[in-house]
């Protein structure tokens, strides 16, 4: 504790475990969602109707938890040093500290001018001048390799992540039929005969191949994405320049390892076709899409509104300053004012932020791990009893 001049006791949080692993959650989207997906996955496990659907939401949980940790923490790295050492042969080994360069923001790509000053800035933390010297000082060439090498770690990136995170039912189908010999969506394999489940699932085993193709299309399409943006970088001009020029910044990493807002939404988008193409039967569709668009809302737009609400309110009843009044006055901060990150409040207003980001993530638990699993068994069980009962008539 401290006594500040006015006299006012004040408590110093600088040095909070809680609160700095919040602030660093908060600023790390991947590392966000794995938690609020562990949390949710281990209800939507608990409240599976039968043994092999409760095995493929595991399954599904242990593949996505394994590839949120396993991406930033070991893969990155690695094919930072990659690309780095083989792409942008700016360095000659994986140790090198130059590889540190790769965490330059894109916003700095645009120029040779504009590269210099990131690396002047970048190296008040590491030191370049080997790197420098050896590139005789070129930031125009410097500038080109780094493009390369960045671009093909963001492909790399989309491609193995969203590879893996929308195969999972693909998976868990291909392996759910070799284990019972049933091509039905597992969810109703103790809701009706098996007859029936089987025959609710024949029009979508006949297209298979086809909505295999799909996946593999939409994930293509992503993957080669980046190259759009290396072109707008290295041209800088034309409509591409001057998307590059304002939203290049979007598809940094932070720590030059965790993806941001932008292309992680673009990647879950993808993935979320992946799961949805890898259905079973009508039933399936309907309830992967309100499953996976709930979480879409939840994470891209859904704890934004409910952060901001809280805000607002902790301004308003506790006289915080949780609330970033000199944003950016757009539209879209008019109707939902934006909440300065943790790191950057002191005191007690961290302190209460921190305290709402988990309340914040415990609404979140609530809708997605209680609220809609609860609705999709019932949903599940409706669709079923609805084909029994048109069964029985016929």
């Amino acid at each position: 504790m401290y006594i500040n001049v006015s006299g006012e006791s004040n408590l110093s949080f600088k040095h909070n475990p809680l609160i700095t692993a919040t602030a660093f959650i908060e600023d790390r989207l991947l590392l966000n969602k794995a938690l609020l997906d562990g949390a949710r996955d281990i209800s939507i496990i608990v409240k599976a109707n039968n043994k092999n659907e409760r095995e493929e939401r595991a399954r599904k949980a242990a593949i996505v938890w394994s590839t949120a940790f396993l991406t930033p923490f070991i893969t990155l790295p690695l094919t930072n040093k990659l690309a780095m050492k083989h792409i942008a042969k700016l360095t000659k080994s994986y140790f090198s500290k130059d590889n540190n360069l790769i965490k330059l923001s894109n916003k700095y790509l645009t120029s040779a001018e504009a590269t210099k000053e990131g690396i002047r800035k970048l190296s008040q933390k590491y030191d370049f001048a080997e790197l420098l010297k050896n590139n005789c000082y070129d930031y125009e060439k410097i500038r080109r390799k780094l493009i390369n090498a960045k671009m093909s770690v963001l492909s790399f990136d989309f491609l193995f992540t969203t590879a893996l995170f929308g195969s999972v039912g693909f998976i868990n189908r291909w392996i759910t039929r070799k284990k019972t010999g049933r091509d039905g969506f597992s969810a109703e394999f103790n809701m009706g005969d098996k007859e029936l489940v089987e025959q609710r699932a024949e029009k979508f085993k006949k297209t298979e191949k086809l909505r295999n193709a799909v996946f593999l299309f939409f994930l293509l399409m992503l993957t080669a994405s980046p190259l759009l943006l290396r072109k707008g970088l290295l041209e800088n001009s034309g409509k591409l320049g001057k998307f590059a020029q304002r939203y290049a910044s979007k598809f940094d990493y932070n720590d030059g390892i965790f993806m941001q807002r932008l292309p992680f939404l673009f990647s879950t988008l993808v993935c979320d076709i992946g799961q949805i193409l890898s259905a079973r039967n009508e039933t399936e569709v309907k309830d992967q899409t309100i499953r996976l668009s709930a979480t879409q809302a939840a994470f891209f737009g859904g704890d934004i509104v409910i952060g901001s609400a809280l805000a607002s309110l902790s301004d308003k009843l506790f006289k915080t300053e949780l609330l970033d009044k000199n944003c950016n006055k757009n539209w879209i901060n008019k109707i939902i004012p934006p909440i300065k990150p943790i790191r950057d409040l002191q005191g007690r207003n961290k302190a209460i932020a921190t305290g709402l980001f988990w309340v914040n993530m415990l609404s979140l638990f609530g809708i997605l791990g209680v609220v809609i699993p609860n609705m999709m068994n019932k949903m599940i069980k409706h669709d079923v009893n609805v084909s029994a009962n048109n069964q029985n008539l016929n």
